[in-house]
């Protein structure tokens, strides 16, 4: 799994609630860049995203993570959760899609649907399906 987020407090937050999953390799990027390097060599399973980094934005490197094969399930994490950016990333093939302030512990659901082999679902209308496979 991969944790992108350019703010250290919540890589470690996410990394904390992600060590108590059995069987979850983390690996951490603080930028788009260097996500997708890590992505590019490494092809985690799952990519939990932050839209709003320095440099290129989060939204930006979606379809280059899913372009990757095997693509990863990709779990966006944003203090922006308005509908226009949630169409917006669904549409470059995001999976999941978070409030970072309201939904912080249903990326653990997330992570668990694709680790466990079954679809995930808090109920709530931010959440993207996942395409059956």
């Amino acid at each position: 799994m991969l944790i992108v987020d350019d703010s250290a407090i919540i890589r470690d937050r996410l990394a904390a609630l992600m060590n108590e999953l059995p069987g979850v390799d983390l690996m951490e990027a603080r930028g788009a860049d260097e996500a997708l390097a890590v992505a590019r060599e490494s092809r985690p399973a799952l990519v939990v995203l932050d839209l709003h980094m320095p440099g290129k934005s989060g939204l930006a490197v979606i379809a280059d993570l899913k372009a990757l094969s095997p693509a990863p399930v990709v779990v966006v994490l944003t203090c922006e959760p308005t509908e226009s950016v949630r169409q917006k990333c669904i549409a470059r093939g995001a999976n999941f899609f978070f409030d970072k302030a309201f939904d912080f512990s249903s990326v653990v659901k997330a992570v668990m649907g694709p680790t466990g082999g079954e679809q995930v679902s808090d109920g709530s209308s931010r959440d993207v399906p996942r395409a059956k496979e």
